[in-house]
């Protein structure tokens, strides 16, 4: 019996829920499977030399690993002896570049004497830039569930791969790590509409780098330790949080995948043989995720012919 260790860090959720997933399909499959999800405030984090294999899941950031969680993997416990670990991480498009993100996670682990060996991208909604279709987003949703089995199936099999990267990938994860910078200054312009405000104070009390706070003469407040996760503009009740120079990107309204996954009226069927202009990229991840899923016999949530060309 393999004992496993998932450690997550997710902004709107999405990534948690890919992690909770996870742990259900690897219990299974006969694993003990305990998932940590990160916050500043949350370090008593389980000590990986307790667990056979350990797994590292974030959303990808401009094509990289978010830095509040590179923080905490730079300060991560080192393994007594060699310890393997895969990677599951998430994102709103199928694009190579994210590839790259991984190469920062596997720098700091190596030299903790931890073995990278399997990774799964799963593309979710996107909580910035623009929302998704209904049915998008409840097509991403069913695939999920499906993903996630055939991935825990890989991990218990230990059907791993030899996870390497060009010094092309390395350069770019580098390059692109110049994100880190637009938090630190974005969080100087969030403003919040006093008007629309109720002081629910979600965005303070969800906030997983604690960033958000009131100040002396009652005004709400970004520190510069803000992760850019959008997790308070998502979840704001009345649409109050002014983002900075993020704002016109901003994604405002909870994913509420249940109540889309029962609702009949809406059709997974919004990437498919007819699918144009930029969504026609996801043609690609629909088919290759549909040939994992019939190699594993595990059924496909969208049938191939609505995806194929």
């Amino acid at each position: 019996m393999k004992k496993i260790c998932l450690y997550t860090f997710s902004g709107t959720g999405n990534t948690k829920l890919c992690g909770d997933y996870l742990k259900k399909h690897l219990e299974e499959l006969g694993a003990t499977v305990d998932h940590y999800v990160f916050t500043v405030l949350n370090l008593d984090y389980p000590d990986p030399n307790n667990y056979d294999l350990i797994g590292i899941g974030y959303p990808i950031h401009a094509f990289n690993i978010p830095e509040i969680f590179v923080k905490f993997l730079k300060n991560f416990k080192k393994a007594n002896v060699k310890k393997k670990f895969f990677v599951y991480k998430t994102s709103g498009e199928p694009f190579k570049l994210n590839d790259a993100s991984t190469s920062h996670a596997y720098r700091y682990l190596k030299k903790l004497n931890y073995e990278f060996v399997l990774e799964k991208h799963f593309i979710m909604p996107y909580n910035i830039m623009f929302d998704y279709d209904n049915r998008l987003k409840k097509q991403l949703y069913l695939y999920l569930d499906p993903l996630t089995k055939v991935f825990a199936i890989q991990i218990m099999n230990e059907d791993y791969k030899k996870m390497r990267f060009s010094k092309e990938k390395q350069l770019l994860s580098t390059i692109l790590r110049i994100e880190y910078i637009a938090p630190k200054l974005n969080s100087k312009f969030v403003r919040i509409n006093k008007k629309k405000c109720i002081n629910c104070k979600m965005c303070i009390n969800n906030c997983p780098a604690q960033a958000i706070y009131i100040n002396k003469k009652g005004v709400y407040r970004v520190k510069s330790t803000c992760a850019m996760c959008m997790r308070c503009t998502l979840n704001c009740p009345t649409n109050a949080i002014k983002f900075g120079f993020m704002n016109s990107w901003k994604v405002n309204g909870k994913f509420n995948f249940e109540k889309l996954a029962k609702d009949d009226s809406i059709k997974p069927d919004f990437i498919s043989k007819k699918t144009k202009g930029y969504f026609k990229t996801f043609r690609k991840y629909f088919k290759e995720q549909n040939k994992l899923l019939e190699r594993y016999n595990i059924e496909i949530p969208v049938q191939y012919e609505e995806i194929d060309k």
